[in-house]
């Protein structure tokens, strides 16, 4: 502390304060998360408030997340960044402290959905960016929560549409080498987050093709460690698959190491998982016990629990029943039930997947069992039964509170479609998020939309643009929508325009883009359908995709999801309660 001191007055006595560039080099010397930086950091925060430079202010809270050693004054700072940004009244600087904020919840904090709720800020902000690199990381970030939260088709498109541009990118003459490598970086995580969606979508073809493919482009870089772990890693997950155990464990092997001196705990317990599991079918108890508590340190310690990693609790308790400890088979135990009930908050739609034989009736079963065999007080006792119905209460209590809000959007989603066909007459189509299903459509004129927007007035003619929409009420009334694999050219033909004018009319006097103009008139058609005439509720999803024109049936319901707020099934279920009470 005393040289840090001496650093410090000589730095003033030189005259250095009135240098940003001076100060990043100071505070650049230390590693993330080393407070000795802070000293700099915060001469940077004051020197930018006294100038009122809310630029360089913006990025003194950035560099001021990266030093700090703590979550929550990550997150203070980060919180300070985006009061800064909107002050500051720039997309862009909005769009990657939202950004900032979520990263911290995301890594730091562990809480996923607090994360999402970040990433779709930055996401907002970004859509009127012209930074296209700002723009992918944050449909990265997007796509790395999907993926945890188990939608891996989703999360597959995120990762390669963010994969084409880094790669497209990154072989770019004349970049600075700093670009260069944050290009390579996203492009390489990418398609690793690729791989693992294939993965866990059993696309083990593709899979193999990225790991593979990874590897290759990190054979000749050593800027990469830790994209290199994570293709080591998913070699050594992939050759498990394949019947290889001693070539998969030292592939896991050489991932460990380089993510223990990475820090990176999240995939380390993968990594640990994956070894204590190869360790355990060959016989070597010890070694594998010992992998799997590691996973139980990270867990503690990270609060960080996946499905993936969950199964490592089963192999811990069949070794405590196994060893005859039945203490560590009661702690186990509890750590299985807390991770269900974290997978069960976090995961909605895996948490139904949970079905091995540690389902939460038998734990509690035989926790309460364990607990009497090692006399633990009555007191004890009753209170984990309370604990244990507590438990069961709050997952009905969910399940009420999830089937009561589906029913008020089944009613309100009837109550709209009426308004919505009106809507469709006038031709004044909302955007998806906005549409009349969900309430939110805006009334103002098209004239008010664009005095905001700074649009003077149309490229075409009156006339021409009031002809196209009476040939798009044609286009509806023939139900021409319908058509598969219907693109902008045909579209235009079949209104007698060109594609041109057509995209002009939808995009200004829609306030809409094509594609979202086709989803919304073949939703509403299809939802139109099971409302007026009940044998379409019987129809397979795959059906009622093919009949509106749709390519397959995770298409037609991640579109339902959007514009109607509710799965085709539970929409189909819920009016099928509706005619059953009838």
């Amino acid at each position: 502390m005393l040289i840090l001191a001496l650093a410090v007055n000589l730095f003033f006595s030189q005259g250095h304060q009135s240098s940003y560039k001076k100060l990043s080099a100071l505070f650049n010397s230390y590693p993330e998360n080393d407070e000795r930086a802070m000293v700099y950091v915060n001469m940077y925060i004051d020197k930018a408030k006294n100038k009122h430079d809310l630029k360089k202010l913006i990025a003194g809270y950035e560099e001021a997340i990266y030093y700090s050693n703590t979550a929550e004054r990550k997150l203070l700072y980060g919180d300070s960044a985006i009061v800064t940004a909107l002050e500051y009244n720039d997309n862009d600087q909005i769009s990657r402290a939202y950004l900032g904020k979520g990263i911290i919840y995301y890594y730091n904090i562990r809480n996923h959905k607090k994360a999402l709720e970040e990433y779709i800020k930055a996401f907002n902000y970004s859509k009127i960016s012209n930074d296209d690199y700002l723009k992918n990381k944050v449909i990265y970030h997007l796509g790395m929560v999907k993926e945890y939260l188990g939608y891996y088709d989703e999360a597959s498109e995120h990762f390669m549409e963010t994969a084409n541009f880094f790669e497209k990118n990154m072989v770019l003459k004349n970049l600075h080498i700093n670009t260069k490598l944050n290009h390579e970086s996203g492009y390489l995580n990418s398609i690793y987050r690729l791989s693992k969606c294939y993965r866990n979508m059993r696309l083990y073809a593709k899979e193999d093709s990225l790991i593979d493919i990874g590897l290759k482009k990190l054979d000749t870089s050593d800027q990469h460690s830790l994209e290199y772990a994570y293709f080591q890693k998913g070699k050594g997950i992939q050759l498990i698959r394949k019947g290889q155990p001693a070539e998969a464990l030292k592939h896991l092997r050489l991932a460990e190491d380089i993510l223990n001196h990475m820090q990176d705990f999240a995939s380390l317990a993968t990594v640990n998982f994956y070894l204590g599991k190869l360790y355990w079918k060959a016989g070597r108890r010890t070694e594998a016990v010992l992998y799997l508590s590691k996973v139980d340190s990270i867990v503690n310690k990270f609060k960080y629990i996946t499905p993936e990693i969950r199964a490592s609790y089963e192999y811990l308790i069949n070794d405590a029943k196994d060893s005859r400890n039945a203490k560590m088979q009661l702690y186990y135990t509890n750590q299985l039930l807390k991770a269900d009930s974290i997978i069960i908050n976090d995961f909605p739609k895996l948490s139904s997947k949970i079905k091995n034989q540690y389902d939460t009736e038998r734990l509690t079963s035989e926790k309460n069992k364990l607990m009497k065999e090692n006399h633990i007080g009555t007191i004890l006792y009753l209170y984990s039964i309370a604990i244990g119905f507590g438990f069961i209460g709050y997952i009905v209590y969910q399940s009420i509170k999830k089937e009561k809000e589906l029913t008020n959007r089944y009613d309100q989603l009837k109550d709209k479609v009426q308004n919505y066909k009106e809507e469709l007459e006038k031709l004044n189509i909302p955007h998806v998020e906005d549409n009349a299903y969900r309430g939110n459509h805006d009334d103002r004129s098209l004239s008010e939309k664009q005095g905001e927007k700074g649009v003077v007035k149309d490229v075409f003619s009156v006339e021409l643009i009031e002809e196209v929409k009476r040939n798009l009420i044609i286009f509806q009334e023939k139900k021409q929508f319908l058509k598969k694999n219907l693109k902008l050219p045909e579209a235009a033909s079949l209104t007698g325009t060109n594609r041109t004018t057509l995209s002009y009319v939808i995009n200004v006097h829609l306030d809409t883009t094509f594609t979202e103009y086709l989803k919304i008139l073949r939703i509403n058609y299809i939802t139109n359908l099971m409302l007026e005439d009940k044998k379409y509720l019987n129809y397979k999803i795959d059906s009622l995709a093919e009949m509106c024109g749709m390519l397959n049936r995770q298409v037609f319901t991640r579109h339902f999801r959007e514009i109607n707020g509710m799965s085709p099934k539970d929409f189909m279920r819920k009016r099928n309660e509706e005619l059953n009470q009838q």
